[in-house]
């Protein structure tokens, strides 16, 4: 499972979280973003970067620094399941 959220399998985590848990990391990831640690220490350095050009007089996006985040390659999950048929 991701970062070990109620064990090491997904068979683990259905045994171990309770409802309720499950809702309280659907709203943690809401509010805080996702539990991956590549991405969010790519956005504290992208945040870095950022703030940085804004100081020099720069003019680009926070997107801008966030070369992995950016959405230009993702699909819907009904395209992706019509791709795995």
């Amino acid at each position: 499972m991701l970062n070990r959220i109620g064990g090491s399998t997904i068979a683990e985590a259905k045994e171990r979280l309770t409802h309720r848990e499950v809702l309280d990391w659907i709203a943690y990831r809401e509010k805080y973003g996702t539990l991956d640690q590549n991405r969010r220490l790519e956005r504290h350095f992208a945040l870095l970067s950022h703030l940085t050009s804004r100081v020099a007089g720069g003019k680009m996006d926070l997107s801008d620094f966030m070369v992995y985040s950016q959405a230009e390659g993702t699909i819907s999950l009904e395209e992706a399941m019509a791709t795995w048929k």
